[in-house]
């Protein structure tokens, strides 16, 4: 955690009158505004938090993507495990606003996915599909029914492709969602109608600096947003309560401390069903607020009963912090508006259309509000984070009536992992009493793995898996109308389906070295247990004909397997072939397990895990690499090109800031800087490593930012500038041509020959942050295009410096190592020999 998210932490820590205020102020608006972006991140936080925590207004955030494509800051994660901790993050950044997350799908490899950094909209469009982008936010709006579009960035050069690709498809779908001509199988087959947006916003501000403003300026500003309002419950301004949602987004380095001073965020209207006046106080101008302005909409008893929630809510917020006279005021407002939605019947559909969907949001801000004000405290406590098929999972229900009322019956459920009712019961509770309630749930001998794109969230019932509800309902303290009030209780950790054991490798796959004869490959596997086994436990791997495993298993007794456990399997098999694929399994309980368990547990998310086949790879190659290397290697923490050479043989130790500072550093042969690994403390060992390479020692740095404290001048043993804006210092396209300018050059030759076929089979992209320029002493070895544009030459730099080698790399070379890309690894064993080993 960097100083300013460890103050962002302690700023944001609210006492439960916070929480109270936070929960009646929804019931102030009727609006709600959806920012439409492509990935985790892209959401204009403090425009929200003002909107949300300020006014009131009901905040969705749509996203194309599981951002798949991104980087990762905090830890090795990448691909769709990177998309599922992202997913994480974002509901967890939700949550600070508050508002809800639209998907636009729930499963991987989804035709709309994150393929990388992309500089071309119409790249992003060809690959997700034109219509299809349309088709599914079309869809979200008119589930979700927004009052206001705003897409987060302009369609405009120096933005992410994917970026305007979703903005493109906002204006779209802005008209095309009322329109009941456009994807007619919304309405016919799944119930949809059509829905008129009534505004579209654009920021003012297109936040890509002003070497692309001063050619294409952005819009003007039509409305402000007093972004530097400082709220005196919540104790910071909006846009400080903004970063509180920014930090959640720590794999993508989020989280700034922003002084308190006066800011507006400005708006452009580019869109209106409204005949009002283009400048605007608010973005809400000319359409309902309160609930005494959507009664100004409708005529007769539904006016009356609209009229009368609107004295209801002012009543409750007026009598705040008083819990007694604020649930006065709320028990009325929920006999109010179960009424008024008993009057929509009688109303016209379109009247049902526009102002149904306004009270059943209102009804579940009314439970949240309601639950703040009770002084009740309730807490769910499973016994085991972990849940399996066929198995029981047991716990408590602690509730504590932290109030002068006395509580008559009131419901206290667990929903299952179906997403139904699973165990509930009715409780009494005196004034200041407190009640341990045991549940317990059963799991299906069918019930999935958890899903970290669901959350094993149920579609129908509208519940997430094993968390509390707390229900007053008809008969109980408060209830009306058939209209429950509710409140949602998450335990401190979800619970996670998952297979009794877990088998994990120490990476996906493994490189077989055909150079040396077919040396067997050592693998361990790890094998974890997760929930109680009552019986024997084989452990074996299988391997396609041809290949020897030995031992081929292992047997544990029953009750005798450790809770965590490592077996060793030595592989070996013909030098010829491609690449194969070995499966482990673990026969428990009369069950076959072939699963690995990704768990993604970190402080500033829900836990989430990712269940996957545990398929070891085996990956041939032809590699050349010295066996008596020594090799230091400074880690942060974002790669594993460590690993990957202790797997090759070399003899590789971990360095720190210190180790740089007061080892005799000339007892290692090369020396490796990990990627985004100089923040400030390295960068202070830069005149150490520069004596390092004058004394001749051979130094191999790995991409950085701008932003990671990489000064151009001092960080590097001699100049490099890295390209900004980085947008353009990249190589999004993995199969890019590669050209060598200086063939002879040894990096391109010892102790292996890179040829054409080392650039094949390569993931995701070439690389990034590309150096721009470099002293005279650097040259530059490779050139590569992105999809027609201008050749970059800056992905491979090197120089000889006194004694010594300095070169920088830039192609993403961790990441390739991970998908076992031989020509990754043999140009990673050329980079760590020094020109002159022997």
């Amino acid at each position: 955690m960097t100083e300013d998210q460890r103050r962002i932490a302690e700023q944001q820590r609210l006492s439960g009158i916070n929480k109270l205020w936070n929960a009646l102020t929804p019931l102030k608006h009727v609006g709600s505004f959806m920012n439409c972006g492509a990935h985790p991140d892209d959401e204009r936080s403090h425009i929200l938090a003002y909107l949300a925590r300020n006014q009131g207004v009901n905040i969705m955030y749509s996203t194309s993507t599981r951002g798949k494509g991104g980087q990762n800051a905090i830890g090795t994660e990448a691909g769709d495990d990177l998309g599922a901790f992202r997913t994480e993050e974002l509901e967890a950044a939700a949550d600070e606003i508050p508002m809800s997350i639209q998907y636009y799908s729930a499963r991987f490899g989804d035709e709309i996915d994150d393929f990388g950094f992309s500089t071309d909209p119409a790249e992003a469009e060809e690959k997700w599909g034109f219509m299809r982008i349309r088709e599914r936010l079309v869809r979200i709006i008119r589930q979700q029914k927004p009052d206001i579009l705003s897409p987060t960035f302009l369609d405009t050069d120096g933005q992410h492709g994917h970026h305007r690709a979703i903005t493109r498809a906002t204006l779209d779908a802005y008209d095309m969602a009322a329109d009941p001509n456009s994807f007619p199988e919304q309405i016919t087959n799944e119930g949809l109608k059509p829905w008129q947006v009534k505004k579209l916003y654009l920021s003012a501000a297109s936040g890509r600096g002003t070497v692309y403003d001063d050619r294409d300026p952005p819009p003007d500003p039509t409305v402000s947003i007093p972004v530097g309002t400082y709220d005196h419950m919540n104790g910071a301004t909006y846009r400080q309560i903004g970063e509180w949602s920014r930090a959640r987004h720590l794999t993508q380095g989020m989280g700034r401390w922003r002084e308190a001073y006066p800011e507006d965020a400005n708006l452009h209207r580019l869109r209106c069903e409204l005949d009002i006046p283009l400048m605007e106080q608010d973005v809400f101008d000319g359409m309902p607020k309160t609930f005494a302005d959507l009664a100004g909409t409708v005529d007769g008893e539904l006016a009356s009963l609209l009229n009368d929630a609107d004295r209801h809510v002012r009543g409750a917020i007026a009598a705040f912090p008083d819990r007694t006279r604020v649930l006065e005021q709320l028990t009325d407002l929920g006999e109010k508006l179960s009424d008024a939605q008993d009057a929509l019947s009688a109303n016209p559909e379109e009247v049902a259309h526009n102002v149904g969907h306004r009270l059943e949001a209102k009804m579940r801000q009314l439970g949240v509000a309601y639950y703040e004000a009770s002084g009740l405290i309730a807490d769910i406590l499973w016994d085991s984070d972990f849940a399996s098929p066929g198995k029981q999972l047991t716990g408590r229900f602690n509730v504590y009536n932290a109030s002068d009322t006395d509580f008559g019956s009131t419901e206290f459920a667990v929903v299952g992992s179906n997403g139904e009712i699973a165990d509930n019961t009715s409780a009494s509770l005196d004034s200041w009493e407190r009640r341990e309630l045991s549940i317990s749930v059963n799991i299906p001998e069918n019930a999935g793995y958890h899903h970290p794109l669901t959350m094993n969230y149920d579609p129908i019932t509208g519940n997430e898996a094993f968390v509390g509800k707390v229900s007053f309902n008809e008969g109980g303290f408060f209830g009306f109308g058939g209209y429950a009030l509710e409140k949602t209780i998450l335990p401190a950790n979800p619970v996670l389906v998952v297979p009794p054991v877990n088998l994990s490798w120490e990476a996906s796959g493994l490189f077989y070295n055909r150079l040396t004869d077919g040396d067997p490959v050592q693998a361990t596997l790890s094998v974890d247990k997760f929930t109680e086994i009552a019986s024997d436990v084989e452990i074996g791997l299988e391997a396609p004909s041809g290949w020897t495993v030995m031992p081929p298993t292992y047997t544990v007794p029953a009750g005798e397997l450790p809770g965590s456990s490592k077996y060793q399997f030595t592989v070996s098999g013909p030098t010829g072939g491609g690449r194969i694929e070995m499966t482990p399994y673990a026969i428990c309980d009369g069950k076959r397990v072939e699963e690995n368990v990704l768990l993604m547990d970190y402080a500033h998310i829900r836990n989430t895990c990712k269940v996957v086949p545990a398929t070891l790879a085996v990956q041939p190659i032809d590699l050349e690499i010295p066996a008596r290397l020594n090799v230091g290697y400074v880690d942060r923490g974002s790669d594993r090109v460590y690993f990957w050479l202790q797997r090759f043989g070399v003899n590789v130790t971990m360095l720190s800031v210190d180790d740089l500072k007061t080892q005799n550093l000339g007892q290692y042969d090369t020396i490796v800087i990990g990627i985004r690994a100089f923040a400030a403390d390295l960068t202070a060992t830069s005149p150490f490593l520069r004596d390092y390479v004058e004394n001749g020692g051979n130094l191999v740095t790995q991409y950085n930012r701008t932003d990671d404290d990489w000064d151009n001048e001092t960080t590097p043993p001699r100049s490099i500038t890295i390209g900004t804006p980085s947008f353009r210092w990249r190589i999004t396209d993995p199969d890019a041509v590669v050209t060598h300018l200086i063939p002879e050059h040894h990096l391109l030759n010892a102790p292996n020959k890179i040829g054409e076929a080392d650039w094949t089979n390569w993931h995701q992209e070439r690389g990034l942050y590309f150096p721009m320029e470099a002293a005279p002493e650097y040259e530059f070895l490779l050139s590569m295009s992105d999809h027609g544009k201008t050749p970059l030459e800056g992905a491979l730099i090197s120089a000889s410096i006194g004694r010594g080698w300095h070169h920088h790399c830039s192609l993403i070379l961790h990441h390739q190592l991970e998908h076992q890309v031989p020509g990754a690894a043999r140009l990673l064993a050329n980079l760590i020999t020094p020109p002159d080993w022997k």
